[in-house]
């Protein structure tokens, strides 16, 4: 039977919390226009973000969609900065904390602390 989880939401929506998720999503992308224009508004566009996910008015953008033509042709649609930001706070305050515990011990990848190096190691190592 599925485990139901009550009460956390409003623990987990705090501006520190979507800091921390900012700061995770602008990982190898801070020179890009759009996390630049949203940093230079930061304390607003955070607060915006909190106010929307506690009053439940929060929606989705419009995706970005572009082409790139490396390995080969194909479209991309991509979420706004301040979505990929809401993503980052629900995946680290809601999935993992729920569903990675329920991992089996050889599951690595996506994983904090395991990956292909531990994955290759635990291999040599059986």
């Amino acid at each position: 039977m599925p485990k139901i989880i009550r009460n956390v939401y409003d623990d987990a929506v705090s501006f520190e919390k979507l800091l921390k998720a900012h700061k995770k999503s602008r990982c190898g992308k801070r020179e890009k226009k759009e996390i630049i224009i949203f940093e230079l508004n930061l304390e607003n566009e955070l607060l915006r973000i909190e106010r929307e996910l506690k009053n439940e008015t929060y929606k989705h953008g419009k995706y970005k969609e572009f082409k790139i033509y490396e390995p080969k042709g194909r479209i991309i649609k991509a979420s706004t900065y301040s979505d990929r930001v809401v993503h980052q706070w629900y995946v680290e305050n809601f999935i993992k904390p729920y569903f990675v515990p329920q991992f089996i011990n050889t599951s690595y990848a996506g994983i904090e602390q395991r990956g292909m190096h531990k994955a290759s190691k635990d291999v040599q190592n059986q």
